[in-house]
């Protein structure tokens, strides 16, 4: 893991020691407007989840439809790019931001597990 990302989940890690929850919106924010790839994001909250964290996402409804938004552009960017896509052209297909992107890729790494 890149010593920027790892920075990421030390300060993660710091600031949920007494809850042992990590929101999901944090993991995004403290991402910010770093270039990233899914990958990375799995392996932030991979290692978040291996230090025994809590992801939590938000409640309402705001989440699944980001989500949606989110797997729709990268089925649809998929097909046409003959690749998988980056976090700046699901934001773009999807009309969300870049963090929104994440966290959406963030709730589906939760999902999965």
């Amino acid at each position: 893991m890149r010593a920027e990302l790892q920075a990421i989940v030390d300060r993660l890690l710091a600031s949920s020691a007494a809850s042992g929850e990590v929101q999901l919106d944090e993991v995004g924010e403290a991402i910010g407007a770093r270039a990233i790839t899914t990958p990375e994001i799995e392996a932030i909250l991979d290692a978040l989840d291996a230090a025994g964290r809590r992801l939590v996402g938000p409640s309402g409804g705001a989440g699944e439809d980001r989500l949606k938004a989110v797997v729709a552009a990268a089925r649809t960017l998929t097909a046409s790019l003959g690749r998988k896509p980056t976090v700046a052209e699901i934001a773009g297909e999807s009309g969300l931001t870049e963090a929104e992107v994440r966290h959406a890729l963030a709730l589906v790494k939760v999902m999965q597990r």
